[in-house]
């Protein structure tokens, strides 16, 4: 029985290897394997094709990156170990930024998981641009789809996306976010369009019921920037766009990246839906008072950036409205966030990027 055994674990194995993914699932965790778990327990729930394998980021240390190894082996996890010898490639070989990496499959369906140790927080576009570094020298793949940890996307979700890029030609394409807490609700559909005399991204479709027939082309019209929460990137596309924009470290880096991208068509998958908790990672709750100084400080400093890169003309107005924000802090009773926001803005002003010199 024990030589049966290895020798159908070593025949698993070689047939994960020998079957292609079209799209690499690109997630960032923090120090938070409960979402993880119940996401890539969503991600074994969706349609067979396209056929998919997931690459996770841990951004908290070596130990966070043990605890979700663990975590996601264990009797209730959603993946084994895969035994046998590894192939020493660019995907699996730690090197650069990634202190290690391990190798699992999905239980329930035929998805390799791909987890990586960063030598160091390096925010939500480096956990990311770490993976496509490497996916960039390896053929075979058509896309790939960013996902929050917190999130838990239907069965259809990647399905709907792959389909709308192909049928629409176009780079990028988000899908219909919704609240964990209340599925009948839209959060936005795709993502966000551009407000210039506030200098603030607006949600397409807050509000609305999930179920709502939409205006298909009026939703593509209006889109300046997809939801990092589900964005869909062809290969195509990321290879004229490039990488993600490190200077942000968190916050409208996924803005930015769909701004370069506009030229390759912003797309809206209706179908694709993606329930989301929100914050878990960054402490952005939604009452002012209990968000992280982390969160507040960067949303202010990077909606600076964001201008600047971008709207350079309107700079000013951006200061005004972050000034007015930074006040409202105040009459939620929060004197630390209206200090977070004040010195975000102060770092925005003198032009500074990259990791804060605090981390929460």
């Amino acid at each position: 029985m024990r030589s049966r055994s290895a020798l159908q674990i070593q025949w698993e194995c070689r047939v994960i290897d020998a079957d292609p993914f079209r799209v690499a699932i690109l997630i960032v965790s923090f120090r938070n394997p409960e979402d993880v778990q119940a996401c890539l327990a969503a991600l074994a729930q969706l349609t067979e094709e396209p056929r998919f394998d997931v690459f996770i980021c841990e951004n908290g240390g070596p130990g966070a990156f043990r605890d979700l190894c663990e975590r996601l082996v264990a009797p209730q996890g959603a993946c084994r170990p895969i035994s046998g010898e590894l192939a020493e490639d660019a995907l699996i070989t730690p090197s650069g930024r990634l202190s290690e990496v391990k190798r699992l499959a999905l239980k329930r369906r035929d998805a390799r998981v791909w987890l990586g140790c960063a030598s160091e927080n390096l925010g939500y576009a480096g956990g990311l641009n770490i993976w496509i570094d490497r996916l960039l020298s390896s053929a075979g793949w058509a896309g790939i789809w960013v996902l929050n940890p917190d999130s838990e996307p239907h069965p259809r979700a990647l399905q709907a996306l792959t389909d709308r890029a192909v049928a629409g030609r176009k780079g990028m394409v988000g899908s219909t976010i919704v609240s964990s807490a209340d599925h009948n609700y839209v959060y936005c559909r795709a993502g966000h369009r551009w407000r210039k005399l506030r200098t603030s991204l607006a949600f397409i479709g807050l509000g609305e019921e999930a179920g709502a027939s939409v205006d298909l082309s009026s939703i593509e019209g209006d889109l300046d920037c997809i939801a990092g929460g589900s964005m869909y990137v062809t290969r195509a596309c990321l290879e004229k766009i490039g990488r993600m924009d490190e200077r942000f470290f968190l916050y409208y880096e996924d803005a930015d990246w769909s701004m370069r991208a506009k030229r390759y068509g912003l797309g809206y998958a209706p179908d694709s839906i993606v329930p989301h908790k929100g914050g878990t990672t960054i402490g952005s709750a939604r009452l002012r008072a209990e968000r992280s100084r982390l969160s507040v400080y960067l949303e202010s400093r990077n909606n600076l950036h964001f201008v600047r890169m971008h709207w350079h003309r309107y700079f000013p107005l951006g200061l005004f409205f972050g000034c007015a924000y930074a006040i409202t802090y105040l009459f939620a009773m929060s004197s630390k966030n209206f200090r977070a926001a004040a010195e975000g803005l102060l770092a925005g002003i003198r032009g500074e990027t990259g990791r804060p010199k605090f981390h929460g």
